[in-house]
């Protein structure tokens, strides 16, 4: 699915509502069903209508945030997880915002928003998934040169966070993937190494 919407202040609105979300959400999640986005909205409702009359806004607010929250933490990473696993190759993504990190997307419905560390200027690359955001992916630009790659950059390799991107940049240049692995060990974006 490319994605879900919940519409919250609905009139008939309880408690037990935000279980039965989250409890669908958690089915949901062990199921090994694909979902793309989760969308949580308040209803607006317009005066002169039935829901202006009948809403419940206003009466579970501290729920809806709790439920907002409980869905961003337990649902949504994980299945972006599911959805984009490390090592995954988005390809034509529109660089439209540049940066220490840069923002892109690909086209179509539902695009994930794809994070970039590096100032990246306006183009359409290819990038692989490394890491994981709430409603976000960060990816590196393909092909990954590991004797260029700033440490900053470098971090975002599954398996090397901070500590390991220092020893790897003392002990640069790396002349193939065995040296690169000797130290950095096996990684998902191993085929998009370069060296």
């Amino acid at each position: 699915m490319p994605g879900l919407n919940f519409v919250c202040g609905l009139a008939g609105e309880t408690e037990a509502t935000y279980d039965k979300n989250e409890a669908f959400l958690t089915g949901l999640l062990a199921s090994g069903l694909l979902v793309r986005r989760v969308n949580i909205r308040q209803l607006m409702p317009f005066e002169g209508t039935r829901a202006w009359e009948e809403n419940t806004l206003g009466e579970h607010d501290a729920r809806f945030r709790t439920f907002r929250e409980h869905v961003r933490q337990t649902f949504d990473i994980p299945m972006l997880q599911q959805v984009f696993p490390a090592g995954t190759l988005l390809r034509d993504i529109y660089v439209e915002q540049c940066g220490r990190v840069s923002f892109g997307r690909q086209m179509g419905s539902y695009p994930i928003l794809t994070g970039m560390p590096g100032d990246i200027p306006e183009t359409v690359l290819d990038a692989v998934v490394c890491d994981h955001g709430r409603r976000s992916v960060t990816a590196m630009p393909v092909p990954i040169n590991i004797n260029t790659l700033p440490a900053s950059a470098l971090r975002y390799i599954p398996g090397i966070g901070k500590k390991r991107a220092v020893s790897l940049i003392a002990k640069r240049p790396f002349a193939s993937l065995n040296a690169f692995r000797e130290i950095a060990g096996e990684t998902p974006l191993d085929p998009y190494l370069s060296f």
